[in-house]
């Protein structure tokens, strides 16, 4: 009866001590975790990398790449390219020089530190509010450019001989003050050693803003080949003004437009009839791009061009097309084109082109 009364006290003594431990356990984490403030942390002063935190107070180290339209580019030590809503960023520390261009359209470079709504560069406090590019890396021309290039292509043998390529490349060339745009679209086909598409468009264009969102163009010009509506060339210069009708992080609308010069070069006309022809013009463009999600974009394009009947009348270039992100790198594009023309020239045997080309177009987009 002892021994039993014994291990009972023993096995009473031994929950009791338990119940204590764990009580003191919780009570010490509970006290530890009731200090710990998010408010307090503060960035690591480092000489190799650039430290990045969030408003859900996550933080990151790598390397900032650039801001555009509220988007900022960060490469991530072990998470790769990041793109992060400018309003989502509580705390931002470069450890190199990188160009702040400001919303008053000047560019000053430096050491950044953002940090409780307020900027520094190189220790001199300004408004964070009046940021409004970021650029990696002091004010050199490598730093500006961006480009992209998608290819698709298809190769038959055998019983067919088919042969078809499309091309889309763009390069970009970005300031504070400026920007600069050329791109390129063509395609082409053969099928048992005869040529059954072959058109090709370069279209480039340059802005001066003066202010955040209008903008001059001094220039901008088109060339477009494509035989099959019987244009040997169509070149088109002109000048104008553009502005940006939205320009948040997700979402950015553009329109423009001026007047301009056209002069069109046929393949092959009738007895009689005149190869080229030249007219003045007025060219109307817009732009539309969303993000929908962190991996799919959507861009849309039209460009109107209104001209002589004998040039062609009224035509217009609209592009749809949505970018699906594989990696880094990479993207899968596809692409819908839809080409008008509202008086097509005869050909030399009086055949008359279709006034509208429809195209999509599947490629590998490579970012470089």
């Amino acid at each position: 009866m002892q021994n039993r009364h014994t291990t009972k006290v023993s096995r009473l003594t031994l929950s009791l001590l338990f119940a204590i431990t764990s009580s003191l356990s919780i009570n010490t984490f509970a006290s530890e975790a009731s200090t710990f403030d998010p408010e307090k942390i503060t960035l690591p002063k480092d000489s190799k990398y650039d430290w990045l935190q969030l408003t859900s107070y996550e933080l990151l180290k790598g390397e900032i790449k650039n801001l555009y339209d509220d988007k900022l580019e960060f490469e991530s030590d072990n998470l790769d390219t990041l793109y992060i809503d400018w309003e989502d960023v509580k705390l931002l520390q470069s450890h190199s020089l990188v160009s702040i261009g400001f919303t008053d359209l000047t560019t000053k470079t430096g050491k950044l530190l953002v940090k409780d709504g307020k900027s520094y560069l190189d220790g001199v406090e300004f408004d964070r509010s009046q940021i409004l590019t970021i650029i990696a890396g002091g004010q050199q021309e490598s730093n500006y450019w961006s480009s992209k290039i998608s290819l698709g292509a298809n190769f038959r043998s055998g019983n067919t001989k088919q042969v078809d390529y499309s091309a889309i490349a763009n390069a970009n060339r970005r300031t504070t003050e400026s920007r600069y745009h050329i791109d390129y679209l063509g395609n082409y086909s053969n099928v048992d050693d005869t040529n059954t598409i072959d058109n090709h468009r370069l279209n480039t264009n340059f802005d001066w803003y003066i202010s955040r969102q209008f903008y001059l163009r001094p220039i901008f010009g088109e060339v477009y080949l494509d035989k099959f509506k019987n244009i040997d060339y169509k070149a088109t210069v002109g000048f104008g003004l553009g502005y940006d009708v939205i320009d948040t992080s997700k979402v950015t609308w553009s329109v423009s437009g001026g007047p301009a010069y056209t002069y069109t070069k046929y393949d092959k006309v009738l007895e009689g009839e005149t190869e080229s022809e030249g007219s003045a013009a007025v060219v109307v463009e817009t732009i539309y791009e969303w993000e929908i999600t962190d991996d799919i974009d959507f861009d849309a394009l039209y460009r109107v061009n209104y001209g002589s009947q004998d040039s062609g009348g009224y035509s217009h270039h609209a592009v749809a097309a949505f970018a699906i992100e594989l990696t880094d790198i990479f993207d899968l594009d596809l692409s819908f084109v839809w080409d008008h023309i509202s008086n097509p020239q005869d050909d030399a045997d009086g055949n008359t082109p279709e006034k509208d080309d429809y195209q999509f177009i599947v490629g590998f987009g490579i970012d470089l």
